[in-house]
């Protein structure tokens, strides 16, 4: 699966330095996010994977918009009991980024419209 770069990737990856600019097409393997010269960049996963990479469909893009919008929600620590452990039963992570990013795409866009209201285009 193609991932794109959505913020300049400038900093070590697990095979090295790395230096990404937006908008750079990286593919997934296995887990692993691969620069075009073959070299590991990081896991999927993994924060450097969550921080800079999405998958590169117009999916991926507007999830991220949510997510972006949400993070600025609660950057200032406000509304941090909507991430009370009680309200997500069966998570083992509850790290509050975390809950919001595995969303499925149908339950992070009812949990923003929830919190912020109308829902911002999908673009084409």
């Amino acid at each position: 699966m193609e991932y794109i770069t959505y913020k300049r990737f400038k900093t070590n990856g697990i095979d090295g330095m790395f230096n990404l600019s937006y908008g750079t097409v990286v593919n997934e393997v296995n887990g692993f996010l691969y620069a075009n010269d073959g070299r590991r960049i990081c896991a999927v996963t993994s924060e450097n994977g969550w921080e800079y990479f999405r998958p590169n469909t117009p999916e991926g893009a507007y999830r991220q918009k949510l997510l972006d919008k949400l993070y600025k929600y609660y950057k200032d620590g406000c509304h941090s009991s909507d991430f009370d452990p009680e309200k997500w039963p069966g998570e083992i992570n509850h790290y509050w980024k975390n809950l919001l990013r595995t969303m499925s795409t149908t339950k992070l866009t009812s949990y923003y419209k929830e919190r912020l209201g109308e829902l911002p285009e999908m673009e084409a």
